[in-house]
């Protein structure tokens, strides 16, 4: 029998981001499996796109409104729904409501700081409702589990996964030249500058430039993505650093530039302290490239300690200014470490998670 699957979700098919970049892949998951899924975004849009069968996704919807109604009229109209997927915690009580309605199963994805941050009793309320809840990483779980009431066996673990297009390569000469960041060495950042994401550690970086600088004077820091926060982060790395040269901020970075970027830099650098989990670190450390994250959060499940990487304290500068003369003597990475990332082993993951929701009955049909 086909499985559907309503799926409310702040960005999918359009979307940039790491989340959006998660949604898209788990979506071609639940395809794989013969499932067959409805996506209501509340940003992007999906023209131009080539959607995995079974995988439609309707018009976005901002408001929380215009978003409920639209919803609410999707799940009457895509009639009998055994999954409502929510994306964010945002949509939880929305998720739920839905769920109640139609006599589905409920499946909550968390990423990170939207639970760590936001403890609300209605985001509490919206959590504790679900059949089954994925975290991104260990390190969400836990912050979930300290704070609210489940049993843990409700909550599993579903790390990103890396695109096939992330593997090592020679450096592109003619995206150097473009970018005209100089000899090098290069450190590298992906990822949005947000204001609500000041904590992936740019200004440690910046504020270490000047004494890495001294010993490796073609240095510099490029950062790929825009934001909110850029104009803000130019300013501050002005003022770090004393040297316009020191930080290069790139803008947008299209995803089909993005394995080219990551086999031309020496060392990814993101001492970020409240990652959910960081998709950024495992495509790097797929291109080959060593990687430094930072303590808190997720990272960690993202960087294989020693084989790939390191972590460092976001508040010690002098710490991350010995990661970084160290790890750029070390070469590449050894990309065969974030094998278990790979495509092949997150479909299977998501074929077993599906198989154990719809194993036993929805909680609130047990409830009624």
């Amino acid at each position: 029998m086909m499985v559907r699957i309503l799926a409310l979700v702040g960005d999918a098919y359009g979307g940039r981001g790491g989340i959006a970049c998660y949604n898209r892949d788990l979506f071609a998951a639940l395809a794989a499996t013969g499932a067959e899924i409805l996506v209501l975004p509340r940003l992007g849009a999906a023209s131009g796109e080539v959607l995995p069968a079974g995988v439609r996704q309707q018009p976005a919807r901002f408001g929380r409104l215009a978003f409920s109604l639209a919803a609410l009229w999707a799940a009457w109209r895509f009639r009998p729904v055994d999954v409502v997927f929510c994306g964010h915690v945002y949509m939880g009580p929305l998720a739920a409501l839905l769920a109640r309605l139609l006599g589905a199963h409920y499946w909550l994805q968390t990423h990170g700081t939207e639970v760590w941050r936001d403890r609300r009793t209605v985001v509490r309320r919206a959590i504790e409702a679900a059949d089954q809840v994925t975290a991104v990483s260990r390190g969400t779980r836990k912050h979930l589990l300290d704070w609210v009431d489940l049993a843990p066996e409700r909550v599993r673990v579903l790390p990103n996964t890396v695109d096939e297009r992330f593997v090592p390569g020679p450096a592109s000469p003619v995206l150097r030249e473009r970018l005209k960041l100089g000899p090098g060495p290069i450190l590298l950042a992906v990822g949005r500058l947000s204001a609500g994401e000041r904590y992936k550690g740019h200004e440690l970086v910046f504020a270490a430039l000047p004494g890495l600088r001294a010993r490796l004077p073609g240095l510099v820091y490029a950062i790929a993505g825009e934001g909110d926060d850029r104009a803000r982060l130019e300013a501050r790395a002005r003022e770090q650093t004393g040297d316009a040269s020191a930080v290069r901020f790139l803008g947008y970075v299209p995803d089909e530039d993005l394995p080219d970027l990551y086999r031309l830099a020496d060392l990814f650098v993101m001492p970020s302290s409240e990652e959910g989990f960081g998709i950024v670190y495992l495509e790097a450390a797929a291109c080959g490239l060593r990687v430094i994250g930072g303590a808190g959060g997720g990272s960690a499940d993202a960087i294989p300690i020693g084989s790939v990487g390191t972590i460092v304290d976001p508040t010690d500068q002098a710490g991350l200014t010995e990661a970084v003369a160290r790890m750029l003597g070390q070469g590449r990475a050894d990309p065969s470490a974030i094998e278990p990332y790979r495509r092949p082993h997150f479909a299977e993951t998501v074929r077993l998670l599906l198989a154990r929701l719809l194993g036993r009955p929805p909680r609130m049909r047990e409830r009624a």
